[in-house]
């Protein structure tokens, strides 16, 4: 009854409809998005897949319903085989994560990428890949490989054929002037390791000088604080209509070179 009673007030105000078609449209997205982050845990728990890295479990154009981190912990492959447990067909949980801790990119970033241009300083687009399992600092990422700059999950995309801390290069050396006169876009993102944010790219301090890599995680297991949460449902295709203005804007940069 009280809902109706303030339809009828709404449809009363002496404002234009398509104010009234505004302000509608904002309140039921407050709405929900209220809604969401209460039993979720976060404002917006959807994001579309955009790469093939999870085929056939997760495929490009599928929307992905994501459980805030702060409301469920992580349950790894090696502790999901333990426990008979699983998520989209395989071991442990398909986790949301932000890569060396970036930002994840606002509305305005993804206008600025559907345009051809780069998004803002530190920011980068979430990663959604499983957690195969936790290392803690100092310990080998994997078998016969470096210490762990700090404690943090491994993961990998279920279609890649290597982890995502091996997935990546080293460059060559670090030019330290340029590390030197460019520490306000430097940001540290674990012991010996920094992220350029005008780049991207990433510097280790080694005993042997410093170095410059590139890749998703390279050499850097995903900190607790960078999963943004854990994937629980998958709506096959709908994503689409997200990931379009990318694919239109992909092809016009090819025929454009």
């Amino acid at each position: 009854m009280w809902l109706m009673k303030i339809g009828e007030w709404f449809d009363s105000l002496p404002i234009p409809q398509l104010a009234k078609d505004i302000i509608f449209v904002v309140v039921v997205v407050g709405a929900i998005s209220l809604l969401s982050q209460i039993t979720l845990g976060l404002w917006t728990p959807m994001v579309a897949v955009e790469s093939g890295s999870m085929v056939p479990n997760l495929n490009v154009g599928d929307i992905i319903l994501v459980q805030g981190a702060s409301r469920t912990e992580v349950i790894p492959w090696d502790e999901g085989e333990k426990m008979n447990y699983t998520a989209f067909n395989n071991p442990g949980d398909v986790i949301l994560y932000r890569p060396y801790g970036k930002e994840s990119l606002n509305l305005f970033d993804q206008l600025k990428m559907v345009l051809g241009m780069p998004p803002g300083q530190g920011k980068a687009i979430p990663i959604i890949h499983r957690a195969l399992y936790h290392v803690e600092e100092n310990e080998p990422m994997w078998e016969g490989g470096p210490g762990a700059p700090f404690a943090g999950y491994i993961t990998k995309g279920d279609h890649n054929e290597v982890i995502d801390q091996m997935a990546g290069q080293t460059l060559g050396m670090a030019n330290m002037s340029y590390f030197d006169q460019h520490r306000d876009d430097i940001m540290r993102v674990g012991d010996d390791v920094y992220l350029d944010k005008n780049t991207g790219l990433l510097l280790y301090q080694t005993e042997n000088g410093t170095y410059v890599g590139d890749g998703i995680s390279y050499l850097t297991p995903v900190k607790d604080e960078w999963v943004i949460g854990v994937a629980r449902v998958k709506i096959p295709l709908v994503g689409y209509v997200r990931l379009l203005p990318n694919i239109i804007s992909d092809e016009i940069h090819k025929i454009i070179g």
